[in-house]
């Protein structure tokens, strides 16, 4: 009898094997179809994530990306607000501002070229004169004693 009961356990824990091998093993096929699905989902996200953080980056800046087709246009015109304080704090009024000095240069190139805009209420400038290629531009600002800010931090503008 020993060996009856002996065996008809090895038999249930077999099958209890058996059956827990296959739950695994039909977990896995599932996982892997997940995790498929999750990798493209997940690229799918980092790159609607990098498309909102680029139009607000835009849209700080004062630009905007259009669409057409399906594909992005670069902005043919840079624009800003005129800063309502000096870099100590102090308040800047609009009367106590010169104009505006826009840096600009080709990426691959070290110097930058100046566009200096002597009226404080030009906040645009058009990018039509210029011809394609990879640029960076800043801008700063010129109080009406002369005083320029420091420059912003560079956009990068890839004109086509």
């Amino acid at each position: 009898m020993l060996y009856a009961a002996t065996f008809y356990y090895c038999r249930n824990v077999l099958s209890a094997l058996t059956l827990l091998a296959c739950l695994v093993l039909s977990g896995c096929q599932e996982d892997s179809r997940a995790t498929k699905t999750s990798t493209q989902r997940a690229s799918e996200l980092a790159d609607s994530r990098l498309d909102q953080a680029t139009d607000g980056l835009l849209n700080t800046l004062g630009q905007a990306r259009t669409h057409a087709g399906g594909a992005a246009i670069a902005p043919r015109e840079l624009r800003w607000n005129a800063p309502l304080t000096r870099e100590d704090g102090s308040a800047l009024a609009p009367g106590q501002i010169a104009g505006f000095r826009i840096y600009f240069r080709l990426r691959h190139q070290a110097s930058y070229q100046v566009i200096r805009i002597d009226s404080p209420s030009v906040t645009r400038y058009a990018l039509d004169g210029l011809p394609a290629g990879a640029y960076e531009f800043t801008i700063t600002t010129v109080d009406n004693e002369g005083l320029e800010s420091r420059r912003s931090e560079p956009v990068a503008v890839d004109l086509i």
